[in-house]
């Protein structure tokens, strides 16, 4: 049975609607959330090539557990350097560091004097004069002491001679190898121009 001209325009109308509502239902039930799911998809791709990429440029740069071990070398230098080179003059400490090594050498400190600061730089220079009675031994081996402690100290200008007979019964000595040596000491503490702190009288 052949349709009419009216049925033929209905049949067309329904196929356009059901194409347009099935294309719809396509587009709202199957290819909007595929398309929602693809964008968080990427998004969370680009989360994490984003730290992958920071990863490898930390890698590049050395781990944080490398950091933190040269972070920890640094202080462990920095802590020896204040050792060596104080941030502060202690007059007392080391007064106390050189009878010390004197009374354990059989040494008599008998003067403990000190010069005029010498500023200039990252450094200040002080200077002290020593005098000791000992015996050649003992004083070459004190002079050895002083020159290893912990905080920098210098010997020098050292001159020797024999003690004088007043000397000697002073510190009886019945030897008569009793001799007296002269020497300056030189130490160094962070100037205070360059960041130091300040130092104790």
């Amino acid at each position: 049975m052949a349709l009419s001209e009216r049925d033929r325009k209905n049949v067309l109308v329904f196929t356009l609607v059901l194409a347009v509502a099935g294309a719809a239902a396509f587009w709202f039930l199957w290819r909007a959330p595929r398309a929602e799911a693809i964008a968080s998809l990427q998004a969370e791709v680009d989360s994490l090539q984003g730290r992958v990429d920071q990863a490898q440029r930390d890698l590049a740069l050395g781990t944080v557990e490398d950091l933190r071990a040269n972070i920890a070398i640094y202080e462990r230098s920095l802590g020896r350097m204040r050792q060596l080179v104080p941030a502060e003059n202690e007059v007392p400490q080391l007064i106390d560091d050189i009878a010390s090594r004197a009374l354990l050498r059989n040494v008599n400190l008998a003067e403990f004097s000190r010069q005029a600061r010498e500023q200039g730089g990252v450094y200040d220079t002080y200077r002290y004069n020593l005098t000791v009675f000992g015996h050649y031994d003992g004083i070459g081996e004190f002079l050895s002491d002083v020159a290893s402690l912990p905080r920098i100290m210098v010997p020098y200008g050292l001159t020797v001679g024999p003690a004088d007979p007043g000397q000697q019964a002073l510190y009886a000595d019945t030897t008569g190898a009793l001799l007296r040596a002269n020497f300056q000491l030189r130490t160094f503490v962070k100037s205070q121009t360059e960041g130091g702190t300040s130092e104790s009288p």
